[in-house]
């Protein structure tokens, strides 16, 4: 299910010249010879029904994005699923319509109870009130018809939750299905082949991605989190800081209890796009030296992503009940490595402080968040779990290979 942008290979020519220039060529159209312009970010996958007693054989082409179109053709928000249905039929008298059709469904069960359609397309390709079979002939197989189709993904959707009830209007959700998890977010691209009458109906259908989008620039490494926080201070207002205290007990020597101030500093936007990593600051002060030596230690800082999942549990509660199931897991852990050595400051004379640069690597294949309806994917920066918790965002951002 998980598509990730397909490997860019680049091939650098060294240009030497060698004897005296030749002249400067000019190009003059031919009447024999046009150009054609290839879309070379279209991957086409076909799917077929063959030609039979049931009925005339049916193909379906369709034409996802090269970029993340892995086993699924796959699609950005807001692009046009295109492609083609060609039918094979010796004639086309027993043919009275053809349609495709694009669903977009989350399923959390097996009933109807525990589907949510959020996605409804249609395009109807041809009927026979509309005009003569024959125009659609393909002149490369004369037993061939052909149609091309065009869809467009919308970036929002709106869904009512009940009768009557004004529409609320969602990002379209990214596709999503792992083990383990009930819900999942399902897209069908189907073609519907009509009969006349005592013949039967045909039906091809077939999954396709579908994934949310954000141009940014993302963010990496150490050395981006040293750079932005050693900058100018109008530089420092795109970063979040969120403080925390805490108090434990130092037992060598003489035992005592002794509190720690930290900071712990994020992008301010808190939206980071999968494939990239969140840089990290770490900011710990306290009056004991001992306790902050202890503490203020790479291998004693835990900064995890936990990723929950919410989806409404049908089969559990029958349909009827607003019940909610939770699917919670981590998904990354910082690293981290001393920027400062322990010191005193001069803003707080008694306190001796350390500061810890980190980053949390963001694997390629996490799907990003999403809230629609009954499901909700929402990734969490869990710092040590009870000290500090904060959500933020996980996009995609294909501007690299765009």
């Amino acid at each position: 299910m998980l598509n990730s942008p397909s490997s860019t290979y680049l091939l650098d020519f060294e240009v030497v010249e060698i004897g005296p220039k030749l002249p400067s060529f000019t190009h003059r159209p031919s009447p024999y010879c046009s150009t054609i312009r290839m879309d070379h970010r279209k991957r086409n996958f076909e799917y077929s029904v063959a030609k039979g007693i049931a009925g005339p054989g049916i193909s379906l082409t369709v034409s996802g994005d090269s970029r993340i179109s892995n086993e699924l053709p796959s699609f950005l928000e807001g692009d046009k699923v295109t492609g083609a249905v060609r039918i094979s039929a010796n004639n086309g008298e027993d043919i009275r319509s053809v349609h495709v059709s694009l669903k977009g469904r989350i399923l959390t069960g097996r009933n109807s109870d525990a589907v949510c359609t959020f996605l409804d397309l249609r395009e109807t390709l041809w009927t026979a009130e509309s005009g003569d079979i024959e125009a659609h002939r393909d002149l490369t197989n004369e037993s061939d018809y052909i149609w091309p189709y065009s869809l467009l993904l919308p970036k929002k959707v709106v869904i009512s939750q009940n009768d009557g009830e004004k529409g609320q209007v969602f990002a379209l959700p990214h596709t999503f299905s792992e083990p383990g998890v009930p819900a999942r977010v399902h897209y069908e691209l189907a073609v519907s082949l009509k009969q006349s009458r005592w013949k039967m109906n045909r039906r091809i259908t077939t999954e396709i991605g579908c994934f949310q989008i954000k141009r940014t620039r993302p963010r990496s490494g150490y050395i981006s989190a040293v750079t932005s926080f050693d900058a100018a201070a109008d530089r420092l207002a795109c970063w979040k800081a969120l403080d925390f205290n805490f108090t434990g007990t130092v037992s060598q020597f003489q035992p005592r209890t002794v509190e720690l101030l930290c900071t712990l500093s994020l992008k301010d936007s808190l939206c980071y796009t999968r494939g990239s990593s969140i840089p990290l600051l770490l900011k710990i002060r306290c009056q004991d030296k001992q306790a902050l030596e202890s503490v203020a230690s790479p291998d004693a800082v835990v900064v995890q992503l936990n990723r929950r999942i919410n989806y409404k549990d049908v089969q559990m509660c029958g349909g009827k009940s607003s019940r909610w199931s939770t699917v919670v897991e981590s998904v990354g852990v910082a690293t981290w490595m001393n920027h400062e050595e322990i010191s005193s400051g001069p803003a707080l004379p008694d306190y001796y402080h350390s500061t810890l640069i980190g980053k949390l690597e963001l694997k390629s294949g996490l799907v990003p968040s999403a809230i629609i309806a009954n499901l909700a994917i929402e990734p969490k920066d869990n710092k040590s779990a009870l000290l500090l918790s904060q959500t933020i965002q996980i996009t995609t951002d294909l501007s690299k290979s765009s």
